[in-house]
């Protein structure tokens, strides 16, 4: 399939990377347990998910409920079956061309930007991190992707022999919790 280059935006979309336990901390240092003759750091029972840092690509978005949208200019979801009024925005790409999924967050008109995990790494004498809990000297934390800046999260992706139509509702403070 063909696009204008002049119909593009710049966008970034980050994937779900790990998800990163969150460890107990006592007095500095991870509490933890033997298990079977393995020391086994503590989780508090939470974890985080981390996105991958953001890449930069271009696409075809268009805001469901555009001019070009009313128009009927729009015919391609039509051809999946799919009522896109429940939606904020898509993007009609080459099949396969980008490895969004279903949990991938869009940055359109805004920045990614940063948060920090508490008590997510576990540090050796080095500095390095590591996941030995019998080598870490102590616990820090990290930058990682804020999800909730993302201006879009993708809902759903439908990949056609030629068309891949990537469905979006925009991120608002209660997304992700």
């Amino acid at each position: 399939m063909r696009m204008a280059l002049k119909n593009k935006q710049n966008l970034k979309y980050s994937n779900l990377g790990e998800t990163r336990p969150l460890y107990v901390v006592e007095d500095g240092k991870i509490v933890t347990t033997e298990i079977d003759g393995v020391e086994t750091p503590v989780s508090n029972g939470y974890s985080n998910p981390v996105y991958d840092e953001p890449v930069s690509f271009i696409a075809n978005i268009i805001p469901v409920g555009s001019e070009s949208y009313a128009r009927g200019n729009i015919a391609v979801p039509h051809a999946y079956g799919i009522d896109i009024s429940a939606y904020d925005a898509l993007i009609l790409t080459k099949a396969f061309e980008f490895p969004l999924t279903e949990t991938s967050v869009i940055w359109h008109r805004s920045e990614p930007k940063y948060k920090t995990l508490e008590n997510a790494v576990m540090v050796d004498a080095n500095g390095d991190e590591t996941l030995n809990p019998s080598e870490a000297v102590s616990v820090t934390s990290m930058k990682v992707v804020d999800e909730n800046s993302a201006d879009y999260i993708v809902k759903r992706v439908a990949t056609s022999m030629n068309v891949t139509l990537i469905l979006l509702r925009r991120v608002n403070q209660n997304a992700f919790s």
